[in-house]
């Protein structure tokens, strides 16, 4: 098999999983709290990380502990808590297509707290995301409400964003999966006040529902991070980057497929509105 098509086959996993990942997500939830299935999603990402981790043995310095263990907190504490507890209430097609503006939130950070430079095309992508976004949090199949379950939706996708915008620093000194394998470790270790009775759910709860939580951590939470740094190892970041705009459309597919969800006219025109601001945003002219 040629580089290239393990290349296009490592992309396509990993989207694919991640696509997947809202959908396992949703269907979960139903059976575990938010914060049993992130602390049992992110033990298992953890244990299938952690070799890596002691193979590397990357040499983080003391005064970065305090940084990666705060990217971790966001990253993977406070944005799985909400991002679960939003999913018992929205499909897993809505809640994906308003996690697609978390690239949106990282540019409008980093003007704010990094002083880097914004464009006016960048603004106004943003503004077409976030009309989008307040369109996916007022319609649903019940008519035009506020959603509370969009709402923490949002609310994981600040979370994801400020993620990214504390690990700037760190990028240049470190490798990208050993940055993440830790901050996912560390992540786990603050979900474990937030597990409680997960041994007794996973007892009484479906097979299936444990596979689905099985499914997050390896796929999602694991390999689809080791996939994409292999990737972003061999082919430029701009164009690897352009295929994340195609998760949500991919998590509305699946979810339709395995769970019979399909996000309300309302919702979809929310999506295309919020995907169309990413892209823009995302998408300099030359």
């Amino acid at each position: 098999m040629s580089k290239t098509v393990r290349l296009w086959g490592a992309v396509a996993l990993a989207v694919i999983s991640w696509g997947e990942s809202w959908v396992s997500i949703r269907a979960a939830v139903v059976h575990f709290t938010p914060g049993q299935l992130a602390f049992g999603r992110y033990l298992i990402a953890s244990l299938v990380l952690l070799p890596l981790l002691l193979r590397n043995r990357p040499s983080f310095a003391r005064r970065d502990w305090l940084t990666i263990f705060l990217s971790g907190f966001c990253g993977f504490t406070l944005y799985n808590l909400a991002l679960n507890a939003g999913e018992q209430s929205i499909s897993a097609g809505a809640a994906a297509l308003i996690g697609s503006i978390i690239p949106v939130l990282v540019t409008l950070g980093a003007h704010l707290f990094l002083k880097q430079h914004v464009s006016k095309r960048a603004l106004f992508g943003a503004g077409i995301s976030f009309s989008g976004v307040a369109l996916l949090a007022l319609g649903g199949h019940d008519g035009i409400k506020l959603s509370t379950g969009a709402l923490l939706v949002v609310a994981a996708a600040f979370c994801a964003a400020a993620y990214q915008l504390i690990q700037v620093r760190l990028r240049p000194r470190y490798g990208a999966l050993d940055l993440t394998a830790a901050a996912i470790i560390s992540g786990t270790f603050a979900l474990l006040p937030f597990s409680g009775g997960l041994v007794h759910a996973v007892k009484v709860a479906p097979t299936s529902a444990t596979l689905h939580m099985i499914v997050l951590g390896v796929f999602p939470g694991a390999l689809g991070y080791v996939l994409w740094s292999w990737v972003l190892s061999h082919m430029s970041v701009a164009r690897v980057m352009s295929f994340l705009f195609l998760v949500s459309p991919c998590a509305v597919l699946i979810g339709w497929a395995f769970l019979g969800e399909l996000p309300s006219t309302f919702e979809l025109c929310g999506g295309a509105l919020a995907l169309s601001g990413v892209i823009w945003c995302q998408t300099e002219r030359k």
